[in-house]
């Protein structure tokens, strides 16, 4: 069953937990969401994703981990938990051989240490930092690791979630002009998102009066954690004014790590400089 939140609260018992299966292998918290329908909108069925999470046994964590690969190992087959675990390690896939190798021995020391597989939540992080990450976890002690990998299984959860449900991306951006102190409309901005080694464009708009974008239109894609940027056209957007800037373009990157979460990015220019923060 595919569809949407009211779609999964309508469904037969069975037909619920399958659809929830690709997200999280433990039976346990596909019972649980299942028996505690219905569920409002994609927030509400994510919060109870996260309670469900923090209840389980650790068996049932076993049996979830069960169902993921190790890190830098590409899951085979097309079902759904496969195509989406190459897709959220796709920063492994293209890393050198020294770090591939890294992590290989890395995967092999944590599972003697701990007895299962390195679990984090890889989405749009690169291979560099998934072993950094695996390194800093090597030191943990049982307690303090099996809390990580609930915190891990919980936002891999999350992600997967708003993918089945076909959660929307939800980026919005304010550009001031710092000589003139007031909004700079109808610049052109589009957003991207990583796409292995190049970039694929989400959706463009231009700034209003108010010097913002709210809503990217019907091209806005799905929610989905990764590596994010904002272009805006800033040389041509002064060009129209008749004044000259030093940036042709201002690229600003940022990272989706909860796609549920809306990201405020705003823009303080001048011809000479530019600053951004994480806005809300």
């Amino acid at each position: 069953m595919d569809g949407t939140v009211e779609d999964f609260n309508r469904a037969a018992p069975d037909e619920a937990a399958a659809t929830l299966r690709p997200c999280n292998a433990s039976s346990r918290w596909a019972v649980d969401l299942v028996a505690a329908r219905p569920y409002r909108d994609i927030a509400a069925l994510v919060a109870a994703s996260d309670a469900a999470v923090a209840r389980l046994d650790w068996a049932d964590v076993e049996e979830a981990l069960a169902g993921h690969p190790r890190i830098g190992e590409r899951a085979a087959g097309v079902s759904r938990e496969a195509t989406w675990s190459r897709g959220e390690q796709s920063g492994v896939g293209a890393a050198p051989d020294a770090v591939r190798a890294a992590l290989a021995e890395g995967n092999a020391a944590y599972e003697q240490r701990f007895g299962h597989v390195y679990l984090v939540n890889a989405a749009g992080r690169p291979a560099d930092e998934l072993l950094a990450v695996l390194r800093e976890r090597l030191d943990h002690d049982a307690a303090t690791e099996r809390d990580a990998v609930r915190r891990e299984l919980a936002a891999i959860s999350r992600n997967r979630l708003a993918k089945l449900f076909g959660a929307r991306l939800s980026v919005s951006t304010h550009v001031l002009d710092a000589v003139l102190g007031a909004p700079a409309a109808g610049v052109r901005v589009s957003l991207e998102r990583q796409d292995g080694a190049g970039w694929a464009e989400l959706g463009t708009a231009d700034t209003d009066a108010d010097g913002r974008i709210r809503s990217w239109g019907e091209t806005a894609c799905d929610a989905a954690p990764g590596i994010h940027r904002l272009r805006f056209a800033t040389g041509k957007w002064f060009a129209g004014r008749g004044r000259d800037t030093f940036y042709p373009e201002v690229a600003i990157t940022f990272r989706v790590a909860d796609p549920l979460q809306h990201h405020h990015v705003p823009l303080l220019l001048s011809p000479f400089a530019y600053s951004t923060y994480r806005g809300s």
